[in-house]
């Protein structure tokens, strides 16, 4: 599915006006009825509740939205009434509209900067939060606006459910950064496409459960972009199919290249993933001092070699031959790693997966993976490693990875893929894809390197790497949801691998995909797929 930047999405309101003579009016009701609808869901029928429903309202088109909820809330019966921050400081004509149109229904409009207006949000029976919308950059929010948003958080902790139109108030649009405060929303509805900013964390853990409303914008204007998401049932339609008749030899061979003294662990956990995830075979190239790899995983040949006297003549015939290769985990230069990584990148022709030791021995040394590679190269670093290859601090790669992800797939000229939270995606050519599975039971040793498996798996059955790359880490967030619904730590990176059988089948109901008429019709808003399980939406940065 598109995500959008919010200048995107500036520019797709624009076309839908120009293009398709879609006015802003309209496209402004739609969004209200959507988040109204999200608040009926929680509100029940009217007479229910006694308490007010307030509207938190901006100046601008979010504030529009707002006001347009609280309308339509009001017309059915609902109590309402509005706080509007800014209405000395000439509202939008959009908010100037729905004020008029609330004040003939008899609902009050209350300035937001008034000593009441806290006593209000603490005594509503819900709150709409449209204060600042997808184009806040941080800074100064203003005394005002910061009284009424820890106001709104203090209802919610106090169990007020707060509806946040398009994005969380104080939430970055662009990057999901939050500076120092942030409306916490139960539920957040977005229009049109997902906006980048409210899936990345931390944004997204502000933000609830989250629901998108396309609001009528026409799927030319939607298709296409370079940010995008899996949705379970696009990973589905990507899993490679099976022929009924199909061999071990036709399920790609995948050569797992690693290990060292204390670390063969990695190496053995990479190929457990890529079984897992497929592979017909799976042979690792290792020291011969580790031993015979069938002792502990029986299911895999072995190439042993002297590491630290390596000579690419002795495998390089044989891993030629192989469909996919995965390099670097627990590799390490003063064990031969760099010989061993130089001669799989420079002579190997086959699809590439490096992880671990490979950006310890690239270190600031970016462009010259693009210089050695000879065939497609996935690279998956955590924010650590990023750092180490780009040359740079970790807080920056962790504060701006979009940035980051892509500056490395340009450098090295590899599909990489940058782990986390939210893991990036990033090709060459500047697409970016944002992975929305993954759960905390996910912080353990060995997790990423059963996902350079995984995806090893997937580039020997003939994905492309980008596509290796997303399906990859969507089936291994997957796995780990799996995990966290029993609990949220202390499980193991080989039991995590053991899941992904379940999941690997386009039978499995969790992968099915949304109807069509629920995401085409704009009268409807549908759940996105986003929060992570046991996100906890309270905690501030």
């Amino acid at each position: 599915m598109r995500l959008v930047t919010p200048e995107e999405m500036r520019d797709l309101d624009g076309r839908a006006i120009r293009e398709f003579g879609i006015s802003e009016e309209i496209l402004m009701e739609r969004a209200g009825m959507a988040v109204s609808a999200a608040c009926r869901e929680i509100l029940g029928a009217p007479g229910l509740h006694s308490r007010k429903v307030v509207a938190v309202a901006g100046g601008g088109h979010n504030g529009g939205d707002a006001l347009v909820a609280l309308r339509d809330l009001a017309t059915r019966g609902y109590p309402a009434e509005a706080l509007l921050l800014g209405s000395a400081n000439a509202p939008s004509g959009a908010v100037r509209r729905e004020i008029e149109r609330l004040s003939r229904i008899g609902v009050a409009v209350v300035d937001g900067s008034s000593s009441s207006a806290r006593h209000r949000i603490s005594h509503a029976g819900l709150l709409i939060d449209g204060l600042f919308g997808t184009g806040f950059r941080g800074g100064d929010l203003g005394e005002d606006a910061r009284s009424l948003m820890a106001a709104m958080n203090r209802a919610g902790e106090a169990g007020v459910p707060v509806v946040c139109v398009d994005i969380p108030s104080g939430v970055d649009g662009q990057t999901g950064a939050v500076n120092d405060l942030a409306v916490r929303g139960s539920r957040t509805v977005t229009f049109g496409a997902p906006k980048w900013g409210l899936l990345c964390d931390p944004g997204t853990r502000y933000a609830g459960e989250i629901f998108l409303s396309p609001i009528g914008f026409p799927q030319e204007l939607l298709s296409g972009g370079l940010l995008s998401c899996l949705l379970p049932h696009e990973a589905t339609a990507l899993l490679p199919r099976r022929s009924p008749t199909v061999h071990k030899g036709q399920a790609g061979h995948v050569l797992i290249a690693g290990g060292s003294p204390g670390k063969s662990g990695s190496a053995l956990l990479a190929a457990r993933g890529a079984l897992r995830a497929g592979s017909g075979l799976v042979t690792l190239l290792w020291d011969r001092s580790f031993g015979e790899p069938a002792l502990t995983l029986p299911e895999v040949m072995g190439l042993p070699v002297d590491f630290r006297n390596i000579s690419p003549e002795e495998w390089m015939g044989t891993v030629s031959r192989m469909d996919a290769v995965a390099c670097g985990p627990g590799v390490e230069e003063r064990f031969g790693g760099r010989m061993l990584v130089e001669s799989l990148f420079r002579d190997y022709p086959g699809p590439l997966v490096g992880d671990a030791g490979v950006f310890d021995l690239f270190a600031g040394r970016a462009d010259e993976i693009a210089a050695l590679r000879r065939g497609p190269l996935v690279l998956t670093p955590h924010p650590g490693e990023m750092g180490r290859l780009l040359g740079r601090e970790t807080s920056r790669i962790v504060s701006d990875p979009l940035d980051s992800v892509r500056e490395a797939a340009k450098r090295t000229g590899a599909v990489v893929l940058l782990k986390g939270a939210r893991t990036h995606v990033a090709h060459p050519d500047g697409r970016v894809a944002l992975n929305m599975t993954g759960d905390p039971v996910m912080a353990g040793a060995g997790m990423g390197d059963v996902l350079t498996g995984v995806i090893a798996a997937f580039l020997a059955q003939g994905l492309a790497p980008f596509d290796a790359a997303r399906l990859g880490a969507f089936v291994h967030g997957q796995a780990g949801e799996g995990l966290g619904e029993r609990s949220d730590r202390g499980r193991l990176a080989s039991e995590l691998a053991d899941q992904l059988p379940a999941l690997l089948s386009p039978r499995d109901s969790r992968n099915r995909s949304l109807a069509s008429k629920e995401i085409s019709d704009p009268a409807r808003f549908w759940p996105f797929p986003s929060p992570w399980p046991h996100q906890d939406s309270r905690e501030e940065k």
